[in-house]
């Protein structure tokens, strides 16, 4: 199904409307090559039609989900996207974005802000897109937004509202064969939740399925991808050898495009080596990783290799960890602290060390109180993204 951008009769329906649209369609299926020459034509063709005002706003907004594209699928810092988000910012504050604009706008905004693990500021953005969905005919447009929101509220371990988000772009994406990258992620979020809820075979069956739908569009990133999400249930149900050899082989897809992804399966690759006691493969890992976190100003691997550093790679240098798990509550990742402080507290439980292992226990518990407490609220806030609308 071809998008269709509606601004009810303020931007004519021409081939530079067309371009656009196929541009955004390149850029939702991770097209890298693709959106970029789309790209290159669209700004051939605006030089030459006729001063549209909202063509050009259009372009600017899917200039900057370009850019947001390109962050994920080639490392590129998402820092760099800021003076470009400031514009558009000012251009919405003017109020020159309306309609199909205007939920593009805060659409964009909430992905912005989720790369840069500003989760509350994107749950934000995201409410007020949904706002505006009225003015979305698309399904596949609508499916794309149900997608990005179930990303958020895994991320923040908000299994009900993940789950119910994931299973309607599921529904929709399903359908259409040309949208095998969406079906594939919004599968990678339902598995996600199943390994949150202990159910890893029903995970595994998942992400298996995906793999295959992978292999069968040739896409390298999903396919590694793919190996890093089966390693981590294998993982989960610590049969290292068989996490290890998906993880190794996601690396073989991941390191053709420098996929921004590398940070997190070298990070899940050291964390399974040094729980093998295999330390000096580990550290091999772990070097690669936290050097390409740091290169990229990946800042969420930067503090997670820093719990593997502490842990295994220092000489009692426990403040590290203590640094690594005080940021990713700074970004309210109360999930990541909760799983990581259970896993430290447990290594000081094997030492011998109750004090630091009731200290990393208790923490672990008033993450999964923030956690409990944000599903409250989010059942409760009016303006919440799904209020009154789970079925």
């Amino acid at each position: 199904m071809e998008p269709v951008f509606l601004m009810k009769g303020k931007i004519p329906y021409d081939l530079v409307t067309k371009k656009l649209n196929a541009w955004y369609t390149a850029i939702k299926n991770d097209r890298v090559e693709q959106a970029e020459n789309i790209k290159q034509e669209v700004e051939m063709e605006l030089k030459s039609m006729e001063e549209n005002q909202d063509a050009l706003l259009y372009y600017q907004l899917l200039e900057f989900r370009h850019e947001i594209m390109l962050s994920y699928m080639e490392s590129k810092r998402i820092d760099n996207l800021t003076s470009t988000y400031e514009t558009i910012k000012e251009i919405e504050e003017q109020g020159q974005l309306t309609g199909m604009l205007e939920y593009y706008f805060y659409f964009f905004k909430g992905m912005y802000e989720f790369r840069r693990k500003e989760l509350t500021t994107a749950i934000s953005a995201y409410r007020v897109a949904e706002s505006k969905l009225s003015e979305v005919e698309d399904e596949i447009e609508k499916a794309e937004f149900f997608f990005k929101v179930s990303y958020v509220y895994y991320y923040m371990k908000q299994t009900y509202f993940s789950m119910n988000y994931a299973n309607r772009a599921l529904n929709i994406f399903k359908d259409y064969d040309e949208y095998a990258v969406q079906t594939i992620r919004c599968q990678f979020i339902v598995a996600g939740n199943y390994i949150d809820s202990l159910e890893f075979e029903k995970a595994l069956h998942v992400f298996f399925n995906s793999l295959a739908i992978a292999k069968n569009i040739k896409s390298d990133h999903l396919i590694g991808m793919s190996h890093i999400n089966i390693g981590i249930c294998f993982d989960e149900l610590k049969q290292y050898e068989d996490a290890v050899a998906h993880l190794k082989k996601s690396l073989e897809f991941l390191e053709k495009t420098n996929n921004s992804f590398l940070s997190k399966a070298l990070f899940i690759l050291t964390h399974v080596k040094a729980k093998q006691h295999e330390i000096n493969s580990a550290l091999s890992f772990f070097k690669k990783g936290q050097n390409f976190s740091r290169i990229n100003n990946d800042y969420e691997y930067i503090a997670k290799f820093q719990i593997l550093e502490g842990l295994y790679f220092s000489n009692g240098e426990y403040h590290l960890i203590k640094d690594a798990l005080a940021y990713l509550e700074s970004r309210r990742m109360f999930a990541d602290v909760e799983n990581y402080a259970i896993e430290v507290g447990d290594y000081f439980y094997e030492q011998g060390n109750l004090l630091l292992s009731n200290e990393y226990y208790r923490m672990s518990i008033e993450a999964r109180r923030k956690i409990k407490k944000g599903e409250i609220v989010n059942e409760n806030q009016s303006d919440s993204i799904s209020s009154g609308r789970i079925n």
